[in-house]
This record gives C-alpha cells, structure tokens and sequence, in this order.
C-alpha cells in the first residue's frame, strides 16, 4: 500500500509540475476536439476518458516491467547481477533526472519536441479513451522513472496497479489543466521541484536495494 501510495504521489506531484509544461498541448486537443461544449463541467467527461486511456496504458508498461523483473528475480543466481546492476542504472537515472529537474535542465529527457501534431493530424482518432492509450506510449522522463521503479516490484499484477496509480495521479493535473490552465501552470514549477526531490530519494532507493540485494 505504501508503494501504491508513493507512485501516486509521485504522479500527483509530477503532473501539476511535468505534465502540466510539457503535455498542455494535448490537453487543449482534447477540449478542442472531443469537449461538445467548452463551458462546464460537461467538458471534463472526454478528459476522464482520455486519462483513463493513459492510465491504462501505464498499467501495461508497468506490468511488462514488473513480469521482467519476476523474471529476473526467479531465473535463478545467473540474474542476480542483472538484476543488481538494473536497480542501480535506474537509481541512476532518477538521480539525475531528480537533479535536472530540480536545476532546471531535465528537457534533454523530454521527447515531446517531436511534431506529434502532424502525425494525430494523419490519423482520425474520433475517441479521446483510444486518443488516450495512444498517447500513454509518449516517452518523458516522468514516466520512464515510473517504469523502471515497478520493475523493482517483480510482480506482473503490482507493476500495474503501481503504474495505474501513477497514472492515476497525474490526471488530476490534467483535469485542473483543462478548466484552470492558468491557476496549474501558476504552480507547476513548485509541485515540478517536489516531484523531483521524491524521484531523487527513490533512485537513492533503488541503488541501495541494488548494492543489498
């Protein structure tokens, strides 16, 4: 429960400071293209449906990472330095994701300065759920972090609900974003610090679990 709690937080904390900076674009996508009245709380439904699009495309990636590091766990001592050297590669990482963040300099993590909008444009997606899986696949540092923090769990069913809540928790930026665009990017850069202090200390975590294991 405690680590449900913590990727949720994780998400909670990351969404209103990553998400909110980097993925506005397709927040304003959704209430532009699948929102029947842009007034009201009747605009959030399409946003429900595409963050749970998300969720659940988080959970997949979580449950692939977290069967790899079962896999990992269970094939017997010949893995037990992979596993080792995964733990701390991605402490690594979400130390210095942590401190980029935190400086400032973690767009170099950021692959959304693709043109993403020529290539939705291609494609008529008529429903923001599947808008929404879809998108879930878009790399960030956030999410990366996530992942590599449920393949820790070694378990296919905890990787996903650890990565489901996760989220779970970025979707409250997302709704805020979309009825209060300027109230969440207001205090993104705060809740953006916080987050990153908390993937800090859980890549610290990690490197630890690593070394102990």
């Amino acid at each position: 429960m405690l680590e449900i709690s913590a990727f949720f937080l994780i998400g909670f904390t990351g969404g209103f400071g990553h998400c909110v900076l980097m993925c506005h674009p397709f927040v304003l996508y959704v209430s532009s293209k699948y929102a029947i009245t842009k007034q009201g709380y009747s605009m959030l439904i399409p946003h429900i449906f595409y963050n749970l699009g998300r969720s659940i495309t988080y959970a997949i990636l979580g449950s692939i990472a977290g069967l790899l590091g079962s896999v990992l766990q269970y094939a017997g001592s010949t893995f037990i330095g992979i596993q080792k050297f995964a733990a701390i590669i991605g402490g690594i990482f979400l130390i210095v994701y942590g401190l980029l963040s935190i400086s400032g300099s973690s767009s170099i993590f950021s692959f959304s300065k693709f043109n993403f909008s020529k290539i939705i444009n291609k494609f008529e997606i008529s429903n923001p759920f599947v808008f929404g899986i879809i998108l879930g696949f878009l790399p960030c540092g956030l999410s990366m972090g996530a992942i590599i923090g449920a393949t820790s769990s070694s378990s296919f069913f905890k990787g996903a609900i650890l990565l489901f809540s996760f989220g779970i928790g970025t979707t409250f930026a997302m709704m805020v974003m979309a009825l209060f665009g300027n109230i969440a990017i207001k205090y993104s850069v705060a809740l953006k610090k916080i987050g990153s202090i908390l993937l800090f200390f859980m890549g610290i975590y990690f490197i630890y679990m690593g070394i102990n294991f």
